[in-house]
């Protein structure tokens, strides 16, 4: 899948409030992962399974720190699919913070959330 761009996040806080979009801001940017720090832990520790941690894959890292990354093969294949593996967990996280925004922020419609 493509980079998780700005102009992405953008579309999706469109018809939010000032308030609801500085929440959304606050909340993603402590939540999201940076593609290039994870591709380099990827390289350096992944064999222990630490880029798939990072992302959210806790049954794949650990099939990878208890097999050393698949004796070298899945931490290659990694090395290729870790960028995509970024971008869906940013993707997936932004969804999260926006749904948890637009119920809890006083006068959210339910009918308005969009998942």
């Amino acid at each position: 899948m493509a980079e998780f761009t700005f102009m992405e996040q953008q579309m999706l806080i469109q018809g939010l409030t000032d308030q609801q979009k500085v929440l959304f801001s606050g909340q993603f940017a402590s939540e999201r992962r940076d593609r290039t720090l994870i591709f380099v832990l990827s390289v350096i520790f992944g064999y222990l399974g630490v880029d798939r941690f990072m992302v959210g894959d806790i049954g794949f890292g650990v099939l990878k720190l208890l097999t050393f990354g698949g004796c070298g093969i899945l931490w290659l294949i990694d090395l290729f699919l870790i960028w995509a593996r970024v971008d869906d967990y940013n993707r997936r996280k932004a969804s999260e913070i926006l749904t948890t925004i637009k119920m809890t922020t006083p006068g959210a419609s339910p009918a308005n959330v969009q998942t």
